[in-house]
């Protein structure tokens, strides 16, 4: 069964099972891990809660939506 990324996609779900997307998680949402706030608020929050607390505008949501389904997609 494919897997499809939403942006209610819980970042906890995709850290534990697609753990190449890790890389392109500390890219995008770098300010959580610069502040040491990775455990609490990525393993809560989904990448809609994630782009709406650093303000993403929809063309960023959907770069890193894309490049999510990328990813899962070649492991698949």
């Amino acid at each position: 069964m494919k897997f499809k990324v939403s942006e209610d996609t819980k970042i906890s779900l995709l850290l534990e099972h697609y753990p190449e997307t890790e890389d392109l998680i500390k890219e995008y949402f770098k300010f959580f891990y610069e502040n040491r706030l990775e455990d609490i608020v990525l393993n809560r929050l989904s990448l809609k809660g994630a782009f709406n607390v650093l303000d993403f505008d929809t063309k960023k949501r959907k770069e890193v939506l894309d490049k999510l389904s990328k990813l899962i997609e070649n492991k698949e």
